[in-house]
């Protein structure tokens, strides 16, 4: 069945055959016209290739687009959909950025953006007939961390980075991200990192549960989730459906989502929360620059700073994580 998408994504399909006992040969990677393309949905799995420059960050399009192809994942009769989808990016440094800061003010187009984006982790949830994979390698922070930790396996490359860092900008994370670390690492590890913004790398992800894996190149990293995405495609649908809805009790209930919701808006409306976006979106711009790299590390330097300078030089060290990584703008 054709579907029409924008140009935020670039798009990989990789058929598998049922009765051949490894991968074939991947089809070649297509990109979409300035408009719009069809691309017909045969495969077993599907890989989407995230491409919205500079930094991945999810804007309102890329939102949208997430959202149709999802809602087209949702199985119907006489309708053919994925056993896998892969997740990753066409951007080295960043997996899926944040959410873009400019709507978070309330506005009508702000408010779309957001319900969106908890409608995408809600898709993410309930549709069972088919498994998520993320491949990261590169930033994943705020509502991209969101939508990676309610897919159903998360793998990291030598370069990821994640963090939930929105308590530093005096908010939280509205679409799951919250609700869905605690079953993954468990209550106390998940305050920890939620709490005090902190990043995780691919080894302490793995260790924490966070990544299935990790790899130390992104060359391993993209053949071992093509290589266990190839393993999974190979059996029945009815059977993949049924293990991933056994362990649905896990994720966080909609109940549950709707009432992180409601307390979402008045926390990020107020008048602290919105005075800390607006400086971080100064110091930001929201560009491919060192602000945006080194998130939340960053924000607690530019929101903060005054503070951290009282604490001296060895202190304000361990404040920020010890040792401050240089950050690599090539």
């Amino acid at each position: 069945m054709p579907i029409s998408y924008s140009t935020r994504f670039l798009y990989l399909e990789s058929t598998y055959n049922p009765l051949h006992k490894g991968p074939l040969q991947k089809k070649t990677t297509s990109k979409m016209s300035s408009q719009s393309s069809l691309i017909t949905q045969t495969a077993n799995v599907t890989r989407v290739l995230i491409n919205n420059p500079p930094i991945n960050l999810l804007t309102t399009g890329l939102i949208s687009d997430l959202y149709t192809f999802l809602l087209w994942t949702q199985p119907a009769p006489n309708k053919t959909t994925p056993k896998v989808v892969i997740f990753s990016s066409a951007i080295p440094a960043f997996f899926i950025s944040h959410m873009d800061l400019r709507n978070l003010n309330g506005s009508a187009a702000g408010v779309t953006a957001i319900n969106q984006l908890i409608a995408c982790s809600r898709l993410l949830q309930s549709v069972t007939s088919t498994a998520f994979i993320a491949q990261i390698n590169g930033r994943t922070f705020g509502g991209g961390m969101e939508l990676s930790s309610q897919m159903d396996m998360r793998f990291a490359g030598p370069d990821a980075l994640v963090a939930q860092y929105e308590n530093s900008n005096g908010f939280v994370a509205q679409a799951g991200g919250q609700l869905s670390l605690g079953p993954i690492m468990g209550k106390a590890r998940a305050l920890e990192h939620l709490l005090a913004s902190r990043t995780i790398d691919a080894v302490t992800g793995t260790r924490l549960g966070l990544f299935n894996n990790h790899y130390d190149t992104a060359e391993t990293l993209e053949r071992e989730v093509d290589d266990l995405a190839a393993r999974i495609g190979l059996y029945p649908q009815r059977s993949l459906n049924d293990t991933k809805f056994s362990l649905a009790f896990l994720s966080p209930t909609p109940e549950m989502l709707d009432a992180q919701v409601e307390r979402f808006s008045p926390i990020a409306g107020g008048e602290v929360s919105q005075g800390l976006l607006k400086s971080t979106l100064e110091a930001s711009d929201e560009s491919d620059n060192a602000f945006e790299r080194g998130i939340p590390n960053s924000i607690l330097e530019a929101l903060y700073g005054e503070v951290l300078d009282t604490l001296g030089e060895d202190r304000r060290a361990k404040v920020l994580g010890a040792v401050e990584q240089e950050v690599d703008l090539s």
